[in-house]
């Protein structure tokens, strides 16, 4: 008989799951937005100043420190952090229906489907971080996206169908890519997923093509327009600012011949250290002063950290490697990023702390499992070899594990923020996992 509670899809009963999903969903936000409120962070400013020259209908006065897509959601909706707040609440229902439709397509049941998509809305550190007027819930959008489709295009055979499927993932990976530098390499990670089975080579460089061309257009012009710009061959200019969060650790080591740009830095971190604990962006702070103590504008004194970076990075390779290290544990703790300040209702208040702190718990464990799947997968386990097999599985958490590499390579900051748009990547592998671990159990014969 197999088992029932995982068994194939009949009836209607998915459509039933979906539209259940998105009712409850929808209740959930429409009481938040009687108790709770959106959310600024320090980063907030900056994609606002950004989305109001957008919203002047031009790339003039656009200062090339962010990547464009969030600042143009905010500017399609009018600047308004309300309405932004509302945007986000709606990408966090569309959130639910692209797990939902991808667990019923990949892992083959209703019961996994309807849990894995009910998790986002049961997770706090995903559906409270639809207030924060920040990136994440969007970028999570379009990740999803991408995946759903490129694994929806691995079924599919050569054809209109799939041409134009391949075409909206390279939109929907270009699109990512626009909102978050880190997800960049995104749309050449899952190329090779986009390759056809069989077929010509004709027709799969064709598919491969349709996927591409849409991604390089979005990622390539964007590069183009930053170095036309502003003379540097990235996605933005902050590439320097970025890589002093790591090196500035340790920034006491450049030579004399750059003691007043070092010492004032080194002024800056230590009453930071002295104030947080930690010289995390520091960089932010010192700008100013930097720049009059050499003499240098915003955009070349990026070059000049980035070229110290480098020259210490090389010197002392092992502070570094620490760092990353560091970073990488980091990435893994999910933290909850809300204001409880932000609700007046006490009973409110007190609700969502208890459930914020078993969420936590909750991605923390699933985390964890995660890790140790990946550490079993090169060993001559029947799951493990089946995981290696399957392409829907390799796409999520090999995108997962790339990315926690990557993010603390460039970046030593707020790196815990950088696991939000793939927290639910990791669910979905643990219930792929768990799908086909199932189906790998012995059959009961029928009588």
């Amino acid at each position: 008989m197999g088992n029932r509670a995982l068994s194939p899809l009949r009836t209607r009963a998915p459509i039933w799951g979906g539209v259940l999903l998105i009712g409850s969903a929808l209740l959930q936000r429409l009481w938040l937005w009687k108790v709770y409120a959106p959310v600024e962070y320090g980063d907030t400013g900056s994609y606002f100043r950004a989305a109001a020259v957008l919203a002047r209908g031009t790339l003039r006065g656009y200062d090339g420190t962010r990547v464009p897509g969030y600042p143009a959601f905010v500017a399609a909706l009018g600047l308004d952090p309300t309405r932004v707040w509302l945007g986000q609440m709606a990408l966090g229902l569309g959130i639910t229906l692209i797990l939902y439709l991808w667990m019923l397509r990949t892992g083959r049941s209703l019961t996994l489907a309807i849990v894995v998509a009910g998790l986002y809305n049961l997770i706090p550190g995903q559906f409270l971080f639809e207030a924060n007027l920040l990136t994440e819930t969007l970028t999570t959008f379009f990740i999803l996206l991408s995946l759903f489709l490129v694994s929806e295009l691995s079924r599919r055979s050569l054809g209109k169908s799939a041409a134009w499927l391949a075409f909206a993932g390279g939109l929907a990976a270009g699109a990512a890519g626009l909102l978050r530098i880190l997800f960049y390499p995104l749309a050449a990670w899952l190329l090779p997923f986009v390759w056809p089975a069989a077929g010509t080579w004709k027709s799969r460089l064709g598919r491969s093509a349709w996927f591409a061309v849409p991604a390089a257009i979005l990622l390539g012009g964007w590069v183009y327009y930053i170095y036309s710009s502003y003379g540097f061959l990235a996605p933005s200019t902050m590439g320097g600012y970025n890589l002093v969060q790591h090196t500035g650790a340790f920034f006491e080591y450049l030579p004399d011949e750059y003691a007043p740009l070092r010492d004032t830095y080194l002024k800056y971190r230590d009453a930071r250290v002295a104030e947080r604990g930690d010289q995390t962006n520091t960089i932010w702070e010192a700008i100013p002063e930097l720049s009059e103590v050499t003499g240098l504008g915003f955009y070349d004194l990026s070059r000049e950290m980035q070229r110290l970076s480098f020259l210490l990075i090389r010197e002392h390779p092992d502070l570094y490697a620490r760092n990353v290290v560091e970073g990488w544990i980091a990435f893994w703790k999910a933290p909850v990023y809300w204001d409880p300040e932000h609700i007046a209702s006490p009973l409110a208040r007190r609700l969502l702390s208890s459930w914020s702190t078993a969420g936590r718990v909750i991605c923390l464990a699933a985390n964890a499992a995660y890790l140790a799947l990946m550490a079993a997968l090169p060993f001559p386990i029947a799951l493990a070899r089946r995981l290696r097999r399957d392409s829907s599985w390799l796409l999520a958490a090999g995108l997962v594990a790339g990315t926690s590499v990557v993010q603390t390579l460039i970046d030593h900051g707020d790196n815990p923020r950088f696991l939000v748009p793939l927290q639910m990547v990791v669910f979905m592998t643990l219930a792929l996992a768990f799908a086909r671990a199932l189906e790998l159990r012995p059959r009961e014969i029928p009588s």
